[in-house]
């Protein structure tokens, strides 16, 4: 009878420890991890935006007056709003 006793009273305890630490619980689930993310995101200062820097490769050859009228002549047009 007393060996019953002990082993209630072990259980009562366990149980009441238990709950006691999922009270105090300090780990975040993973919608409460993820929404708080967001929030710190979100209220961070925004950061300036940085063009990449130039590169020769991605360079766009503008044509110039005398490409444009040279290319012209050679084609046989005309192209008098370039001069």
């Amino acid at each position: 009878m007393a060996k019953s006793m002990r082993c209630k009273r072990v259980k009562r305890l366990r149980a009441i420890r238990r709950e006691i630490v999922e009270k105090e619980s300090f780990t975040l689930t993973r919608e409460d991890a993820k929404s708080a993310a967001i929030e710190a995101a979100l209220a961070a200062p925004k950061l300036p935006v940085r063009l990449p820097p130039p590169s020769p490769f991605m360079e766009v050859a503008t044509p110039t007056s005398e490409s444009a009228s040279v290319s012209a002549n050679v084609m046989g047009i005309s192209f008098d709003f370039y001069k």
